[in-house]
Order: C-alpha cells, then sequence, then structure tokens
C-alpha cells in the first residue's frame, strides 16, 4: 500500500489474536507537534486489514476485505512513536466469521484497534471489515 511507505509503516509483532504496527511520528506530526490524527486513523485501518489479511492466509483462504465503516476517538496526544495494537474478537464471534468466509459467503466483523501513547491509550479505532 503507497500510504503506508509514505507513513513509515513497520509490522513489529504478530502474536495469532494480536497485531502490533508503528509508523515512523516524523512524516506523520501536525502543526501542534503530536501525531496527526489522519495518520492514527490510517495506521488503524491497516492493522485490521493486515490481521485479517494474515489470519485469512493462515486459514488457507483467498477471502479479500476492505473497511466498509470505522470511527475513532482520539483521547489523547501522541508526543511519539505511534503505535497501534489490533486485537481479535473473542473466539465466540471471530469462529463463525471465519466459517463464512471459508465457506465463500460474505462476512463481517467489527476489529478494535488502539493507538497507544507512553502513559496509556491514545485513541480507539472500531472498524467493520467485510469480505468482497
Amino acid at each position: 500500500m503507497p500510504l503506508t511507505r509514505q507513513m513509515g509503516v513497520s509490522l513489529v509483532d504478530y502474536t495469532g489474536d494480536t497485531l502490533t504496527v508503528t509508523a515512523d511520528f516524523g512524516p506523520n506530526v501536525n502543526i501542534h507537534g503530536t501525531a496527526f490524527g489522519g495518520s492514527q486513523f490510517s495506521l488503524c485501518a491497516v492493522a485490521g486489514w493486515a490481521l485479517l489479511h494474515l489470519k485469512y492466509q493462515e486459514a488457507g483462504t483467498r477471502a479479500v476485505s476492505v473497511l466498509g465503516n470505522a470511527s475513532i476517538d482520539y483521547l489523547r496526544p501522541v508526543k511519539g512513536e505511534i503505535r497501534a495494537l489490533c486485537h481479535l474478537p473473542e473466539e465466540e464471534t471471530f469462529q463463525p466469521f471465519m466459517r463464512r468466509v471459508a465457506s465463500g459467503e460474505r462476512a463481517a466483523i467489527l476489529l478494535i484497534t488502539e493507538i497507544m501513547a507512553r502513559d496509556g491509550v491514545a485513541a480507539r479505532f472500531q472498524g467493520r471489515y467485510s469480505t468482497i
């Protein structure tokens, strides 16, 4: 994705149910010297998409997801590296979703991604991803 290159996005960790990505602070700073809100939103959107992409690969499916609806709450400024953690929902939500995906049905799922600052959660993103 071209935008990720410009933002300096890196995959930091993947545990199977959580994906952590970062974006360089320099190209994503606003006029206030903090992380630009649009960059935080974009990083969260990419984290959710990437987590699903990895889960699809593990399941051996060629499914593709798009972000259909999203919102973000900005809770505190980010004054350094922009770190996003995307978590899979509980198994009782995720497994039925993956069964629909594996059978070729259209499916949608809500993923939560948090932007972390030194002193806690800086933003909380909710994105509904749908298979196409």
